[in-house]
């Protein structure tokens, strides 16, 4: 078990049901191999000016992986945020995975005035993150899981607008946040080779920025926000 804390910075033939799925399914996996061509086209200049720019960080806080019931677990389907939640539980895929395992994360907040999800459904963009330690961003880390969540609920392109839907008032600024590993082994097998870092032994800062893109070749990329040592330090002492 692990002690955990927080540190706030500040406030009989085929279906039309499973053909609708196996469509879906094909058309993930189209997406994932664009996306991954396209991702060098967004990194080198091919990003909107329509952007997420006023990413605020609000607090870290220690969690384990096991109590956190929005984050899927092993097992869930590999082009989970590709294919809509339902068509992938109506084609057999699962959603949330197996149980979780305890494994010590700390949890982001941050906030933003744009609707995140309501933008990337208007401009047809996936919805993810990049994390990376601040002073060797040259290192390859697996830092951040890719999703990001409002209120206890994952938002994707492929999923129902949950901000919208609830009324949520959109000129004030929105609280979002994601998940990062406390610590992951190094993998020199793996290619690209994977350094390994454990923040519980060295805190270090952490920084991370909403990304994504379009079939079309267009993306976005957010301010890049700093979650300093300090609190990453604090958030994992405390309890």
């Amino acid at each position: 078990m692990y002690a955990f804390g927080a540190f706030a910075l500040q406030p009989g033939g085929i279906s039309g049901t499973d053909r609708l799925g196996a469509l879906e399914m094909k058309n993930a996996c189209l997406r994932l191999r664009r996306s991954l061509s396209m991702m060098s086209i967004i990194l080198a200049g091919c990003v909107s000016l329509n952007t997420p720019s006023d990413l605020a960080l609000i607090s870290v806080r220690a969690v384990d992986w096991h109590d956190q019931h929005e984050m899927p677990g092993p097992g869930a389907s590999s082009v989970l945020g590709m294919v809509n939640s339902r068509v992938l539980a109506q084609s057999g895929q699962s959603v949330s995975g197996g149980e979780k395992p305890h494994r010590p994360l700390l949890k982001i907040e941050f906030t933003s005035a744009t609707n995140l999800s309501q933008f990337v459904t208007e401009h047809s963009y996936n919805l993810g993150n990049t994390a990376f330690l601040c002073k060797r961003p040259e290192d390859r880390v697996t830092l951040s899981f890719s999703y990001i969540f409002w209120r206890g609920i994952r938002l994707g392109l492929r999923e129902v607008d949950p901000i919208r839907q609830r009324g949520e008032a959109v000129e004030a600024p929105i609280t979002y946040y994601i998940f990062i590993d406390v610590a992951d082994k190094e993998r020199p097998q793996d290619i690209p080779p994977q350094k390994g870092f454990d923040l519980r032994e060295k805190p270090e800062d952490v920084c991370f920025y909403l990304r994504g893109g379009n079939n079309w070749g267009r993306g976005y990329k957010s301010n890049v926000l700093i979650v300093p040592k300090s609190a990453i330090a604090a958030s994992l002492n405390k309890g």
